[in-house]
Formats: structure tokens, C-alpha cells, sequence
């Protein structure tokens, strides 16, 4: 109730009040919505910020990863030969004058010329560089490597026949510099996550070591497959991982022998899946880098897509451009269907592209034009190949520089018409 004889004042310091009140109110309910369009536009900012770091991040290891060390070939000298495993040797290379090797980025490959072509001439082979980045020497893990499978009449692999056979201490090998998209961080902090299987874990073990060696506790699961212990490749390295605390090392037997000791020589029967990396991690919030033979990497790539693992953060080194189907792979398969190819040596009809070839070199080969060719991954260049008209799409990054109008014929395929000067 108003007080006796002044209800106009009252009334008025009422309204007056609850007019205050409101105002207070809708201050802060807008004080509250510009704080939350702050934070939005501020989000905004960091994600789009965030997006362009590591996008130059990527840019600057990309154009680090081709930056070669020396042009050309440089002989380095075979000072030591080591038997890793049953049809595996180490080869040791080192500066014909003693002086120290440029380093390189633990993952990264050396393409050696090997003189074993069909008429004595060198060709190309990579192979994964399997030590921790040094400037004494630089070590390469060859198998040699047999007969395909499907093909047990063919010859086995000339190149580390060659290197297994006739290759001594003392001699010289030809060499380009260490190249390769394929490289891992040691320095950063951020989780990782190894796996390889077979010879594939080189390039894994070269990761490894250098994280062991980096000073920097970075949160390390080491996945390695081996078909038993006589393919158990570099032993001292992967023990020698595992005296610190945050690298954890998993070596798996695919078919253990009679004499392999599990919990002594393995720690678990069967091969690195999904699967054994759930009952290991926590979550899937890692950096995935892979290496192996063309089954296993058709199976867990895909695998690790499907389980939420984010495109960007699987990295892989696969043998040959069809190793790994991802979505890209798939998209550029499928448009390539229809597409009529050219080689210009021949004078022939197109030729038009059903899919049944994995690349553009696959193709040349089955129909007899000659295209020389290396390592058949896009790392060594050995097949670049003009294209004087129309266009192609390569399924993976190239590891070597190459010019507008060339392509990588073995992980090339047709983009409609073209013509190729081969």
C-alpha cells in the first residue's frame, strides 16, 4: 500500500524501479550475447589460424622433405654388411673421404642405381633409411626380395639380388640424396602412434630410434609385426626403446616357430589390427604412421578410417601407388574409367581406360611400350613422362620434383584424353 496522501509518488518510484530493473536485465542479457559473439568470432579467428599454421606447417615440411642435400648421384662407400634376419642384410654406407653425411629425416628413403637392367644399364630402386638420422653413416635393410607369389616363375627382385649377391665391403654404391614425404617429427610433443610389419618396419625403426635419441618424452606406441623370430628384424634397436618410459614396444609373430618364446622374443601371437590398438591406447586422438607389404596396408588404413582416425592424421609409405584404396584413390578410379590414352611411339588407336591397369605405367607395360621405371611408388622419378596433351591425376604426392607438364607414370592415371610422349 502506498503511504497516506502521496500514492503519485509512490507509484512513480515504483515504476521507476522496475524500469531500472529491467533495463539491468536486458544489459546483461545483451552484455551476455556480444561476450558470446566475442568468443564466437574469437573461436573463429583461432580455428582459422590454426588451419593456416598447419597448413604451412605442412607446406614447409613438404618443400623440408624435397630440399635434397646434393644433386645427382654421389658414390658412397659399403663400409660394413650385417645379417639382420633370414634374407635381410644392412649395408652401411658411409663418405668415401671419411667426412660426415648430411642428415636427414627419420622416415625419408636413398635411391640406389643398381647396374641391373636388361642390357647392364643402372636402374633406380628406394629403400627406407632404417637408422636414426646420423652424420656417420647411413644404413639400409634390404630383403631380398623373392618371386611374386602370383607369379613363382618370374625372376626374383634383380636389384637386391644384386645388393645380396654382389655387393662387398669396400665397394662403391651410387646413391641420390635422402628423400621423402614419408618423415615423423621427433622433436614434437604429440602422441604417435608406429606400426609396421615385415621389412616395411625400416623406415618405423629409423622413427623410433630417433624419438629414443630426441630428449623429448614424447608419448610413443610401437607397433611391430614380424611373420616369427627369423624375420625379427633389428632386435637392438627395438629393445633398446623399450628402457623408457614413454615409449611402449608391441612385437607380434604372425606364425610363431616352435622355438619362439612368447613374453621373451614376442609379446603377442598375430598381426597388428585395430583391434590390439584399442586394448592399447586410450583413444584414437594420435598421429598413425604406417608401413608394410600391400595386404596389411589394404587392411588397416581403412580400418583406422573407420574408426574415426582422422585422414590427416594416418601417414603411410605403402609398396606401389594401389597399395592403399583411401577416398581420394577411389574417386580418382572411378573418374578415370572411360579415359582413352595415347602413346605416341606407337601410332596405335587409344587406348581406353577400364580399370583393370593400377597406373599409368601398368598400362604401358601390358601393352609393350617401353617406360623405364624404379621403385613404382612415385619416389625416384625414374618414370616421369611427358604429357603433350590432356591431363592425368596422380594418386599420392610425388617424392621427387617434377616439372608442370611431366607426370610420375606409376602413380598416374588418365584425367579424360591424353597423349604421352612414350
Amino acid at each position: 500500500m502506498p503511504p497516506d496522501g502521496q500514492p503519485l509518488l509512490f507509484y512513480t518510484g515504483a515504476l521507476l524501479c522496475a524500469y531500472v530493473a529491467t533495463q539491468a536485465v536486458l544489459g546483461a542479457v545483451r552484455w551476455r550475447r556480444e561476450r558470446a559473439e566475442q568468443r564466437r568470432r574469437s573461436d573463429a579467428s583461432a580455428e582459422s589460424f590454426r588451419q593456416l599454421v598447419t597448413k604451412e606447417a605442412a607446406a614447409a615440411a613438404a618443400r623440408l622433405s624435397k630440399r635434397l642435400a646434393w644433386e645427382g648421384w654421389r658414390d658412397l662407400r659399403v663400409s660394413a654388411i650385417v645379417d639382420e634376419a633370414a634374407g635381410v642384410k644392412s649395408f652401411y654406407l658411409t663418405d668415401q673421404e671419411g667426412m660426415p653425411l648430411p642428415r636427414f629425416l627419420p622416415g625419408q628413403y636413398l635411391t640406389v642405381a643398381a647396374p641391373v637392367g636388361d642390357r647392364g644399364e643402372a636402374v633406380s630402386r628406394c629403400y627406407s633409411l632404417s637408422d636414426r638420422p646420423s652424420s656417420d653413416y647411413y644404413r639400409l635393410t634390404v630383403k631380398h626380395q623373392p618371386a611374386p607369389p602370383d607369379r613363382p616363375d618370374a625372376p626374383p627382385g634383380r636389384a637386391s639380388t644384386w645388393l645380396h649377391e654382389h655387393v662387398a665391403v669396400g665397394d662403391l654404391l651410387p646413391c641420390q640424396a635422402p628423400r621423402g614425404l614419408f618423415f615423423l617429427d621427433p622433436e614434437s610433443p604429440k602422441p604417435v602412434v608406429l606400426i609396421g610389419a615385415g621389412v616395411g618396419a625400416t623406415p618405423i625403426l629409423s622413427m623410433l630410434s630417433a624419438i629414443r635419441h630426441s630428449g623429448v618424452a614424447k608419448p610413443t606406441l610401437a607397433l611391430l609385426s614380424f611373420r616369427n623370430g627369423g624375420g625379427h628384424l633389428l632386435r637392438d634397436t627395438i629393445e633398446a626403446a623399450r628402457g623408457l618410459r614413454h615409449l611402449r614396444v608391441r612385437v607380434g609373430y604372425s606364425q610363431p616357430a616352435d622355438d619362439d618364446r612368447l613374453g621373451v622374443d614376442y609379446d603377442f601371437a598375430g598381426r597388428a589390427t585395430v583391434a590390439a590398438l584399442r586394448e592399447e591406447l586410450p583413444s584414437n586422438n594420435f598421429d598413425f604412421y604406417l608401413c608394410g607389404p600391400p595386404r596389411f596396408m589394404q587392411t588397416l588404413v581403412p580400418e583406422l578410417l573407420e574408426w574415426g582416425v582422422a585422414d590427416d592424421a594416418i601417414h603411410y609409405e605403402a609398396f606401389g601407388p594401389a597399395s592403399v584404396s583411401t577416398p581420394l584413390a577411389s574417386s580418382l578410379t572411378e573418374r578415370a574409367l572411360g579415359s582413352e590414352v595415347w602413346f605416341r611411339s606407337t601410332g596405335e588407336e587409344p587406348i581406353a581406360w577400364d580399370g583393370a591397369c593400377s597406373s599409368l605405367l601398368d598400362l604401358a607395360e601390358r601393352r609393350g611400350v617401353p617406360l623405364t621405371s624404379g621403385c613404382r611408388a612415385g619416389n625416384c622419378g625414374a618414370c616421369r613422362v611427358r604429357v603433350l596433351r590432356g591431363k592425368v591425376q596422380p594418386l599420392k604426392s610425388t617424392g621427387v620434383s617434377i616439372d608442370a607438364s611431366e607426370c610420375l607414370a606409376c602413380i598416374s592415371l588418365p584425367d579424360g584424353e591424353v597423349l604421352l610422349d612414350a
